[in-house]
């Protein structure tokens, strides 16, 4: 055990150098240091099976499999991934990025690999997703014996449940004499069909399961309860883990574990250091922080909340993140965190929106895609006048393929009613949540990037389904999408129009009535799909309209885009820089973009 524990010490060094360089999840990695090592030490999972729901916390998988010697490239570009991953590596056996999932792939892996012991991590946030529910009651009601489910409870210390009554009891249940004489007794009470018998016997053992292990709800959902662990006692982790493999299942084991333990300032401020840009080592403070989008938000609903009482904030679980810690703080019973529960968020939003309130629903773009059905069955088709605030929207960067935005406006010009909002600046997004809090037509999305806020000072007042010329020249219109007029702009182009284009739905059908027959270029920038994009909309309005003329793209294709660096993805793929030139300069020099 002491070589375990000195491993743990170098670990958290490890993660604690590393993402203070690189950015990342550190808390919830500092976490479960002992916890993974113990895993390893028992399961040999060249041959088992192991999976992280969500995955943000797998860092330690990683280091401790075949990444160590590359793990200071955690989150570059071509680097160690952000998330687990098996085109990564033969150690990982499912991708994680989005929570809910580890259960149900659980399922499918065991049915197909009944041989093998299937273990999955999830998180006491997680576990209450309803996918996580329906995946635990059909385990569960199946006994699906090669499954053990530990839920990492990283809660701020460590309870009474973990004291010495908890251990002795945990290893009476443990033990192979305690299950055969358990299986015995209940045997003899069937045969002899004591039904109050069984009953007495049962509560009992309910009851003190339930005072001496509050996760024991479990065993109700046809679990063997393992009991509550302490997830930094190293041998205390090894030992009840080398019992539960000889145990069939399923099997569910409670681990207590500290969040950010080893880091001060991560333990201090669990939620900075959840997900957190690179940070100097001796401060915790991180380094170069910039306004952002979600900033600019923050601020402004903020004060909508202070200018209408009928103003009410949701979010799925990323009260931080989505830039509502202000709201929270002065109008605490406005602001509605939902957990990690998409779907229920945008039918509570439409409740809300239905009775008479103003409900802002805010969301990253790639969450967003959990909650499609609710937006068209509870909202769309009511008209109701739900806000969506869509974070991250577009290419977000370090934490790769689960997380870019790439869908959701490519799904939202799909649905009807929806009106479609794109800012291009920090202004024009000051201005349309200013609008934003009187707009009582139907439901209204809103997307931001994950950047830090573009200003653009001469930006005139934003008109709603109105677009705004910036630049104005000859031949080449250029149609710019939210964080794409930025780009344009970059490359100073001199003699081309260039047009903001924040109103994606409704169009500015009188700009393109007047103005479409002028340029003999006109391309659509636009940091999204184009198999499913803005430009295939506009193509078909401009059918509807009768207007039949060339149009181009600058766009993405629809491949998986892996993580990085923001700008240098965008580089990568064409929408920044020399690229971008080049990409323009074929299409109107006559070749093929």
């Amino acid at each position: 055990m002491l070589d375990l524990e000195k491993r743990a010490v170098e670990i958290r060094k490890t993660l604690i150098q590393t993402v203070s360089q690189t950015g990342g999840h550190l808390a919830s990695n500092l976490g479960v240091v002992e916890l993974t090592l113990a895993l390893h030490h028992v399961f040999d999972f060249s041959q088992d099976k192991i999976l992280f729901d969500v995955g943000h916390q797998s860092y330690v998988h990683k280091l401790v499999t075949d990444r160590e010697q590359e793990f200071s490239t955690l989150r570059t570009r071509g680097g160690v991934g952000p998330f687990s991953d098996p085109s990564e590596s033969s150690w990982d056996h499912f991708i994680s990025g989005h929570a809910g999932t580890a259960l149900a792939a659980a399922v499918g892996i065991a049915k197909a690999y009944p041989e093998k012991q299937i273990v999955v991590i999830v998180g006491d946030a997680s576990i209450a997703n309803g996918h996580s529910m329906e995946a635990l009651n059909y385990i569960g009601g199946e006994k699906i014996e090669n499954i053990l489910v530990i839920l990492n409870d990283n809660g701020m210390s460590i309870g009474r449940n973990v004291g010495s009554l908890s251990k002795f009891l945990r290893k009476v249940m443990l033990s192979s004499h305690y299950l055969s004489l358990r299986n015995e007794i209940r045997a003899f009470v069937d045969k002899i069909q004591a039904r109050a018998i069984k009953d007495t016997l049962e509560r009992m053992e309910i009851s003190v399961k339930n005072f001496l292990f509050p996760s024991s709800v479990a065993e109700n959902f046809g679990y063997i309860f393992l009991g509550t662990i302490d997830g930094h006692n190293i041998k205390e982790l090894v030992d009840t883990l080398s019992k539960a493999k000889k145990r069939k299942g399923p099997l569910f084991l409670h681990v207590k574990t500290v969040k950010g333990k080893g880091y001060k300032f991560a333990e201090k401020n669990t939620e900075k250091f959840h997900g957190i840009a690179p940070f100097d080592l001796s401060t915790g403070s991180v380094v170069n922080s910039s306004e952002s989008y979600s900033s600019i938000f923050g601020n402004k609903i903020k004060e909508l909340s202070g200018r209408d009482e009928r103003v009410f904030a949701i979010t799925a679980g990323m009260l931080s993140g989505t830039g509502l810690k202000k709201m929270a703080d002065l109008y605490p019973e406005r602001v509605l965190d939902t957990g990690i529960a998409e779907g229920f968020a945008a039918t509570m939003a439409a409740g809300l929106a239905i009775s008479g309130k103003k409900p802002y629903l805010c969301i990253y773009s790639t969450f967003l895609q959990r909650s499609f059905s609710q937006i068209v069955h509870d909202v769309s088709i009511q008209n109701l006048p739900v806000r969506f605030i869509i974070d991250r929207a577009g290419i977000v960067g370090e934490d790769g393929k689960t997380h870019h935005g790439l869908h959701d406006l490519s799904f939202l010009l799909s649905i009807p009613n929806i009106m479609v909002l794109n800012p291009t600046t920090k202004e024009e997004l000051e201005q349309i949540l200013d609008f934003s809090l009187e707009y009582q037509e139907g439901p209204l999305a809103i997307r931001i990037p994950r950047d830090r806020a573009y200003s653009y000072p001469d930006t005139k007042k934003w008109e709603f389904g109105k677009w705004q010329e910036i630049q104005s020249g000859k031949n080449t219109l250029f149609i710019a999408v939210g964080s794409m007029l930025k780009e344009i702009l970059d490359l100073k182009l001199s003699g081309t129009t260039i047009v903001a284009a924040a109103s994606l739905r409704p169009l500015d059908k009188e700009y393109i009535k007047n103005h479409f027959s002028q340029y003999k270029n006109i391309i659509v920038c636009e940091e999204n799909y184009k198999e499913a994009s803005f430009f295939q909309y506009l193509l078909n309005e401009l059918d509807s309209m009768g207007i039949q003329r060339k149009i181009d793209s600058i766009s993405l294709r629809s491949f998986i885009i892996g993580h990085g660096q923001r700008k240098e993805l965008l580089e990568e793929y064409g929408l920044s820089g020399a690229k971008l030139l080049r990409r323009i300069e074929e299409i109107v020099n006559g070749g093929k973009e």
